[in-house]
């Protein structure tokens, strides 16, 4: 058909559904460093979420998990998940590259002070310290990396279905 007016209501349409598949997969974060191959398989920061998936690093248990092991971790950014009788029961991500990384977000979890355990989920891993083994994915280590983070982080909770991440699985 050569209706203008109509190929433009298709067009806006098609970006509605393109713009609607991004918040759906990504709890609408930004969505800068995803795209969809033509098989409509999705990428986050150049890589399918089964690449990512591939990549986790096991840490060991929350609470026998020392600052001197979580050094190494200081500057780097990411996912990291918690899994219970070999289940991942939580997703949750670190974005303070220049402060602490994930050393300081997963020794909040173990800490005697309520810091990190100020949420339903955050009282839960705290709760369950000596229950939960972390691993943790490495995204980067820069303020570029925030958005593939927080866009991996939706992609991989809808992924394993973990059940303490509730805004994402309600």
């Amino acid at each position: 058909m050569n209706n203008p007016e109509y190929a433009k209501i298709v067009k806006e349409e098609k970006m509605k559904i393109e713009r609607a598949r991004d918040k759906l997969y990504t709890g609408n974060s930004d969505t800068t460093n995803i795209l969809f191959q033509n098989n409509g398989e999705m990428l986050i920061g150049g890589k399918t979420i089964s690449e990512w998936n591939n990549r986790w690093m096991r840490l060991g248990r929350l609470s026998s998990l020392s600052i001197e092991d979580l050094t190494p971790f200081n500057k780097h950014i990411g996912l990291y998940k918690a899994e219970m009788n070999g289940q991942v029961v939580y997703v949750g991500r670190a974005i303070e590259y220049n402060n602490g990384g994930f050393r300081k977000r997963l020794r909040g979890y173990v800490r005697d002070s309520d810091s990190g355990s100020t949420h339903g989920s955050g009282r839960k891993m705290h709760g369950n310290r000596d229950n939960v083994v972390i691993s943790i994915l490495i995204v980067g280590d820069s303020a570029e990396d925030v958005g593939v983070v927080k866009a991996l982080e939706a992609a991989m909770i809808a992924k394993l279905n973990v059940k303490w991440n509730v805004p994402y699985n309600s």
